[in-house]
């Protein structure tokens, strides 16, 4: 057996174009996935910094239901927060320090957590000084434990995402006016495999669910994984 010859272009012959970085992302990531989710993490950072938030609300809107994510996740804060007067003070602390650095999952339970940097233990016992969840683990800080399953988004584009819970109260979440955890919903979809968009939601008082933040989530590499 041949292999088919590969059919030269013509000159007059149109090259095929796409409008949409999402688009070919997910066509790099059929060859290449690590790659994609390297190009799709500083697309990601781009975006935030330009403050395109229409981009980013297009690309949740294009996002899968993720199967996953299972085990520790890279974390990015996409650009600032915004939505609540409390960003006003997050923001500038956020630039000295992210304190946030990922999330872990555990798809057999259903259960996950946040990793935070060493400072965090500190800086947060300022604005939480009643949570006790906070623990040190390895060179990372572990807290604000979550529950996760598949749901129906909170706020439009009402899709199918992977919805974090901070509410079960086993976990104690604070939910003061300065760090209200416990009020915040995260819904994550999958963008390329191993590369998540998320964004956070926060109930007000009043009821209201408000978009206060968009982050992303990603499978970390290994370049070990080169050596047979």
């Amino acid at each position: 057996m041949t292999a088919s010859p590969i059919t030269p272009r013509q000159p007059n012959q149109a090259v095929p174009t796409s409008s949409s970085v999402l688009d070919d992302l997910r066509l790099t990531a059929q060859t290449t996935p690590v790659l994609a989710r390297r190009l799709g993490w500083d697309y990601l950072r781009d975006l935030g910094n330009d403050g395109r938030f229409d981009q980013l609300a297009e690309l949740f809107s294009n996002g899968h239901a993720p199967e996953g994510p299972d085990g520790p996740m890279e974390g990015l804060i996409i650009g600032k927060l915004f939505g609540i007067p409390e960003t006003y003070l997050a923001n500038p602390l956020m630039k000295i320090d992210p304190t946030w650095r990922g999330k872990t999952f555990d798809m057999a339970t259903g259960t996950g957590f946040n990793r935070l940097s060493p400072l965090g233990r500190f800086s947060l016992r300022a604005v939480a000084p009643l949570y006790t969840g906070l623990r040190r683990r390895g060179d990372e800080t572990i807290g604000f434990e979550f529950d996760h399953q598949i749901d129906t988004a909170a706020i439009a584009p009402f899709i199918k995402v992977r919805a974090l819970d901070y509410g079960v109260p086993e976990y104690r979440n604070p939910s003061v006016r300065t760090f209200p955890i416990k009020r915040t919903r995260d819904e994550v979809v999958e963008l390329t495999p191993g590369l998540y968009l998320g964004r956070a939601l926060l109930t007000l008082p009043s009821g209201e669910i408000r978009l206060i933040a968009y982050f992303g989530l990603r499978e970390f590499s290994d370049e070990k994984a080169v050596r047979a």
